[in-house]
């Protein structure tokens, strides 16, 4: 791709050219925005993500000697495993807190924020909405799968913050979630048990360098050729760069249509296949 760039750019091959870095730069940057556009069957994990829910607490009660942030509070007996990450509800209360500290096997926590106090012995509810991706994660294929086949879809942060109340409602399975960072999903109910959840997603690739091979197919190569010879065209400022860009995106939109055709035959009769778990 570099070679094949700098030639149709009219630079020296043998490592000349005054542009030669910038072209190895062209590259990366035709790769990023290739890679970025679909969610490539090369690019597709086997087996997916997965991850199992936790099953509420509810029974403890609580004690929140103090309102505020950063505040102490107590339950009723300990708790196994660590609570960092998980929420809190006082019943009957309209807000949950975060707990941000706790010790495996201990009673005591922090919360994030508490804008009352709590009477020791107060009933209250424990669980957990959100939950963490594998750390390459980068595209999700779809969405979440349950156990049984369920789908989750997802939705966006706003959609999910203006459509459901917080604190959540308890539910299985959810109707939907959303990515709230790179990794962490939050759930539009927490869950009321132990379930399974599996994930198709994308993995982020390293950048092209030379010393490795390439995650894109063979028969696609000439795409990123092609990407490669836009920007460098872009960074010369070269009136070139628009033919160039058509190319580049021509390419991108028969990759496209040969995703279509890998996933569904080529005779096009199949329906769109009904992803359930692994």
């Amino acid at each position: 791709m570099l070679l094949d760039a700098l030639e149709r750019a009219d630079e020296n091959t043998d490592g000349t050219s005054d542009w030669d870095a910038a072209a190895r730069r062209a590259v990366v940057r035709a790769h990023h925005f290739f890679l970025s556009t679909h969610p490539w069957w090369f690019l597709e994990v086997t087996p997916p993500g997965v991850f199992l829910t936790v099953a509420p607490i509810t029974n403890r009660t609580v004690t929140i000697a103090a309102a505020g942030e950063s505040v102490a509070a107590t339950l009723s007996s300990s708790v196994t495993p660590s609570l960092v990450d998980y929420k809190i509800k006082a019943t009957g209360e309209d807000w949950s807190a975060r707990i941000t500290a706790h010790t495996s096997g201990t009673d005591a926590l922090t919360l994030d924020a508490a804008p009352e106090t709590k009477a020791a012995g107060t009933a209250c509810t424990i669980f957990k909405d959100e939950y963490d991706l594998i750390a390459t994660v980068g595209m999700l294929v779809d969405g979440l799968w349950t156990g049984n086949g369920d789908f989750i879809a997802l939705k966006s942060e706003d959609y999910l913050r203006t459509t459901y109340p917080d604190p959540p409602d308890s539910g299985w399975p959810p109707e939907c979630f959303t990515r709230i960072t790179k990794r962490r999903i939050r759930l539009s109910q927490y869950p009321d048990a132990v379930h399974r959840i599996e994930y198709p997603y994308t993995e982020i690739q390293a950048d092209p360098s030379g010393a490795g091979a390439l995650v894109i197919d063979q028969n696609f190569r000439w795409v990123l050729s092609d990407g490669g010879l836009y920007f460098l065209h872009l960074f010369k400022s070269d009136k070139r760069a628009e033919a160039a860009k058509a190319l580049f995106e021509q390419g991108i939109g028969q990759a496209m249509v040969y995703h279509h055709r890998l996933k569904m035959g080529l005779t096009g009769h199949g329906q769109e296949p009904n992803r359930g778990p692994y």
